[in-house]
């Protein structure tokens, strides 16, 4: 053989892909076709829009990559490859390219890699990994700017602590405070956090109460403050204080404190007032106060949206938004009926229990009532509170469950040994159907009440499904009725009907087979998590999946509700109802190339399960 030849085999062989195929005789007919290329530092290689026939592997030299808008995206170096993609898409390119540094390609041409990709899986097996890395480096471009969903909460801090002592009075207190123009004091003891008292301990603990003034301060405060660390994220503060109905946490490093962040802190950082939104929810006595309220809530998706925050933070506020109506509601309702005979927990199931809500979405909820439970006694008061609960947060935009699985509906309304009875029989005796049906009962998570209950359920739920492999199998069987929308060629398979007819729908063919598929693995492992990214964390940390598949299923599962999350903001804003539906051709091309790299792994990921738990059914 040429020289030359071989120089460019022995190259080209101690890189992936070519080092998996070395022994192909193809490779020697490919490499007499190679043309050589120099290219000067600067000058575009695959130029912006340009058509691209060729697959380039990098001798030496270095290549940058950039978007449409002219933005880097990743950078190259020697032995790697690119031009693929587009040669995988019939020579359109979405991506530029040009040398940063002088540089010598091989240009292979475009038929013998897609002779190769067709014919060897080692070869083709390379570039679907290469797919999941571009929806990595997809995600973190989407991600990069910093914005308060983003941003450390260190830097939301404008002065060091204020503090005194746990001994001063209420008045050197409010001196102090009145000294320093802030709202919220921090109270120690030999410089360690005890307490906090902001103006409104102020007023309502002590003026209101008529304390004397020489009241030691420790009196009123806050005991045990709600804290966080000061490599936690601005998000994570917006989240607690909706949490926890606060207005000021105190921030520590090292155990220390550093200062205070405020809502007025992060109102200047421009937040979406999902914090005050809740705050003012708590606040109304009458169900048309919740009602003039729940108006307000598409406002705050948009804003949330339009600060780039991640569909986590998203699904985090809404449902902290929506179990905030259940709790004012279950509240007003014990007003009109009564304090509750028997301890209950109210229950949300699905979306809501994960976590994970959007702005369009209906109820699903159950009562645990406690083991005390009486029907003769005690069913009255319980119907009349679920019917009255369920009525009115449909008043409030969270729309009846079409399949009644809602507290109103008496099978729902159960004492917990009957909860146990119900899956322990779904557990031990699976029936595929019933169990697509009910697979919503496994995300279950109390959200007022006596939250033991739930918590004695959710420990009874997982030591059932370890215990019966069978179980996981008809799970996993039900993981794989949704298929994502792909067909032959990566081309979108459009499902809807009517004024859908274009459409397909993206929470039930993209994110249901995720939620599925994550359910079934975090039962195998015993996680006790609700919230889909934390099983996911929990199922990587378990070693249930081969490395990587874990982060490729979190990166998935992102992309597909970003997606989703925006084509309901644009629906918003175009006057119309937002729903699951979206038509591929409004679609910009960078999101229809990386929904259908997301779609592809969600394929994998149901091989993968089909096989992982194909053992014998009970």
């Amino acid at each position: 053989m040429d020289v030359e030849l071989t120089e460019i085999l022995e190259a080209l062989c101690q890189h992936a892909p070519f080092n998996e195929i070395a022994d192909d005789p193809q490779l020697n007919d490919m490499a007499k076709e190679i043309e050589i290329q120099y290219v000067r530092a600067g000058e575009w290689v695959i130029a912006p829009s340009a058509l691209n026939n060729t697959l380039f592997f990098i001798r030496s030299g270095a290549i940058e990559v950039l978007s449409k808008e002219e933005k880097l995206i990743r950078r190259m170096n020697e032995g790697e490859i690119f031009g693929y993609a587009s040669l995988l898409r019939g020579g359109k390119s979405s991506q530029s390219m040009r040398t940063i540094e002088d540089s010598l390609l091989y240009r292979i041409p475009a038929r013998w890699f897609l002779k190769l990709h067709a014919e060897n899986d080692n070869f083709s097996d390379f570039f679907q990994l290469a797919r999941e890395a571009r929806l990595r480096a997809a995600m973190d471009a989407q991600n990069s700017d910093v914005s308060l969903m983003t941003c450390p909460v260190v830097s939301l801090l404008r002065r060091p602590p204020i503090s005194t002592q746990m001994d001063s009075s209420i008045r050197i207190a409010a001196q102090i405070m009145a000294e320093h123009r802030v709202s919220s004091l921090l109270i120690t003891d030999n410089d360690e956090l005890i307490g906090i008292v902001t103006d409104r301990d102020l007023r309502t603990r002590a003026v209101a109460e008529g304390l004397a003034y020489d009241t030691p301060v420790s009196d009123i405060m806050t005991r045990d403050p709600v804290v966080m660390d000061s490599g936690d994220y601005a998000s994570e503060a917006v989240l607690k204080m909706m949490e926890r109905n606060v207005h000021h946490i105190p921030i520590v490093k090292n155990g220390l404190p550093i200062g205070v962040v405020s809502t007025g802190d992060l109102i200047q950082k421009e937040s979406h007032g999902s914090v005050y939104l809740i705050s003012d929810i708590y606040k109304q006595t009458s169900i048309e106060g919740l009602k003039s309220i729940s108006r307000k809530m598409t406002h705050t998706f948009t804003q949330l949206v339009l600060a780039d925050a991640n569909t986590q933070m998203i699904g985090n506020a809404m449902s902290h938004i929506g179990t905030a109506f259940v709790k004012r509601l279950l509240q007003l309702a014990e007003e009109k009926y009564g304090p509750p005979p028997v301890p209950y927990c109210f229950i949300a199931l699905g979306s809501q229990a994960r976590e994970e809500q959007t702005i369009k979405t209906d109820q699903d909820n159950a009562l645990i009532l406690s083991d005390q439970y009486d029907k003769t006694l005690h069913g009255e008061y319980f119907e009349n509170l679920a019917d009255w609960v369920c009525k009115h947060l449909d008043d409030c935009g969270y729309d009846l469950c079409s399949g009644d699985i809602m507290a109103s509906n008496p099978r729902w309304r159960q004492p917990l040994k009957v909860w146990k009875q119900h899956f322990s029989e779904w557990i031990q005796q699976p029936k595929a159907e019933a169990l697509l049906r009910l697979s919503i009962f496994f995300d279950l998570r109390g959200v007022y009440g006596d939250k033991t209950l739930a918590k004695q359920l959710n420990q009874h739920i997982r030591a059932e499904a370890q215990q019966h492999a069978g179980f996981l199998t008809f799970m996993a069987r039900n993981a794989n009725q949704r298929k994502p929308p792909l067909g032959f060629f990566r081309q979108f398979v459009l499902d809807g009907e009517g004024k859908q007819s274009r459409t397909f729908n993206l929470k039930e063919r993209g994110i249901a087979p995720i939620i599925d598929i994550v359910r079934v693995h975090a039962l195998a492992c015993g996680s006790d998590k609700l919230n889909t990214l934390e099983r996911i964390e929990d199922i990587e940390a378990a070693g249930l999946l081969p490395d990587g598949r874990a982060k490729d299923l979190a990166l998935a599962l992102e992309m597909i509700g970003m997606v989703r999350i925006r084509n309901q903001k644009d629906q918003i804003e175009a006057g119309e109802e937002p729903n699951n539906h979206v038509n591929p051709e409004h679609l910009s091309s960078f999101e229809k190339r990386h929904l259908r790299d997301a779609f592809h792994i969600v394929s994998r990921q149901q091989e993968f399960i089909k096989f992982r738990f194909a053992g014998k059914r009970n």
